[in-house]
């Protein structure tokens, strides 16, 4: 039976362009994981990401940070698996996972927490990881309960039917920008009044993002009269566009502004995607459904997706 010659590697920034060029080839693979987007909250996270060679061949990148004794896929980034190109066998895979525990543990690393890559997200089928965590006796310690809408399927959604309708009587009409200047004041305050909590991402930060990603991360708001009335901003990750940031304000939700910027998301901008993920709906690790916000997203046709995360022993 083949045997791996494996050798494991702690990223440096001398490392970035071999990195981003391999992101580019894994069959999870996102723009979130190019160093351009990790690196802009650096100073926030001890980064410990790896870089994994069979007979010194790149075959798998980890995006990690370290915090005590622990190794994160990466707590900035929402989602942070080992990544990997095709032609990685799931024998392959189970080894690096018995390298990687082998190569933490002398470093004074007790767990490892790790972060999926939801299944919507590959590239191609890519649950190699899954079956070694099970291997490894992994603990699924969080689940994030996301909703998803299948684009390219008829969507019977009553509540987008009525956009038209309220697009002509308010005059809504919506525009894209090359930065969140316009509307993220909207973004704000609608954060502060329904849950008391600010944005992930500063203003300077989702600009930089931005300007950074152009293809990749979209801002779009919405004019009734030519009065900013909502706003939203959309990450593009293969097949799926991703709701990152959307709202109205008081009067955009009193002529349903919402509604008419989901509807521009999945009828007009962003069609040819497989689909439209309108992102998680649980708290505290998941133990928490926020009832009130999974049925408004609900109604526009989603079902289901969960971002599962698991914490293994070294």
């Amino acid at each position: 039976m083949q045997t791996f010659n494996i050798q494991i590697k702690r990223y440096q920034q001398s490392d970035a362009s071999v990195w981003d060029a391999f992101v580019d080839t894994a069959k999870n693979s996102s723009f979130l994981f190019k160093r351009a987007y990790m690196d802009y909250h650096a100073h926030r996270f001890e980064d410990f990401s790896l870089m994994i060679f069979e007979n010194e061949k790149l075959i798998a990148i980890f995006p990690a940070n370290r915090k005590e004794n622990v190794l994160y896929s990466h707590q900035g980034l929402t989602y942070g698996s080992l990544l990997i190109p095709k032609g990685v066998s799931q024998r392959l895979v189970l080894t690096i996972f018995d390298e990687l525990k082998a190569f933490l543990k002398p470093l004074g690393f007790e767990k490892i927490y790790y972060k999926l890559v939801p299944a919507i997200y590959h590239n191609y089928p890519c649950e190699e990881d899954l079956y070694a965590l099970f291997r490894n006796d992994a603990r699924l310690v969080a689940q994030g309960c996301s909703t998803t809408i299948c684009i390219q399927k008829p969507n019977n959604s009553s509540r987008l039917k009525r956009v038209l309708k309220r697009a002509e009587k308010y005059n809504l009409r919506y525009e894209e920008h090359p930065n969140v200047n316009e509307f993220w004041p909207i973004i704000e305050e609608n954060r502060m009044r329904k849950r008391n909590i600010v944005p992930v991402h500063s203003r300077d930060e989702i600009n930089l993002l931005q300007s950074s990603f152009p293809q990749n991360i979209r801002s779009i708001a919405v004019y009734a009269n030519d009065k900013i009335v909502a706003g939203g901003v959309v990450y593009l990750v293969n097949d799926v566009a991703h709701l990152q940031y959307a709202s109205a304000s008081p009067e955009g939700e009193k002529i349903h502004a919402g509604d008419f910027l989901y509807d521009v998301f999945i009828h007009k901008l962003f069609s040819d995607y497989r689909y439209f993920d309108f992102g998680i709906s649980t708290e505290d690790n998941g133990h928490f459904l926020n009832n009130g916000l999974i049925a408004h997203k609900e109604e526009f046709g989603g079902h289901t997706v969960v971002y599962d995360h698991y914490e293994m022993c070294v």
